[in-house]
């Protein structure tokens, strides 16, 4: 083999490992800690900052906040909705004529369910909030360290009682 052939063989080989990169759903662990607060209220008040914040590359996110009461833990995903199915032209968020989806904030409640699903499609960012007892909560946080940094402080915001 010549030398083009090996450079053009590790090129492409390169180029595919990248393109899997970009659409794995697994994310690295941002953030791992405890904080004061109930994890239901914690992830309600994320959701709603998230939902004012106005910022053009936030809002190509949709937020999407699970609860499960059997194990006292929330789970908090910011969906990319580049690659969600059934968003088109009409309802993208990246469409400024775009009709948005205004569906409430309120959590998904999983019953009898004793673990946590994780996320469905690619996403942003995801919180784990675990209670670990009656004032602390266990958060755990995955993803992009731009957008996932700008969550966690609106976390810690919320942990801290600023409104």
């Amino acid at each position: 083999m010549t030398h083009k052939a090996i450079i053009a063989a590790l090129c492409a080989l390169l180029v595919s490992a990248c393109a899997g990169m970009i659409n794995s759903k697994e994310k690295p662990v941002l953030q791992e800690t405890t904080l004061p607060g109930e994890h239901s209220q914690l992830a309600r008040c994320l959701i709603n900052r998230l939902s004012a914040d106005s910022r053009t590359f936030m809002r190509i996110f949709h937020f999407k906040s699970r609860a499960y009461p059997a194990i006292a833990a929330s789970e908090v995903h910011a969906y990319d909705t580049r690659f969600l199915p059934y968003v088109y032209a009409s309802n993208s968020p990246q469409n400024p004529d775009g009709i948005r989806d205004y569906i409430t904030h309120s959590p998904e409640i999983m019953h009898n369910i004793q673990n946590l699903i994780g996320a469905e499609y690619i996403y942003g960012f995801a919180f784990t909030l675990q209670q670990t007892s009656e004032n602390t909560v266990a958060i755990v946080l995955k993803g992009s360290s731009y957008v996932g940094g700008i969550a966690w402080e609106y976390l810690q915001q919320c942990a801290t009682g600023m409104n």
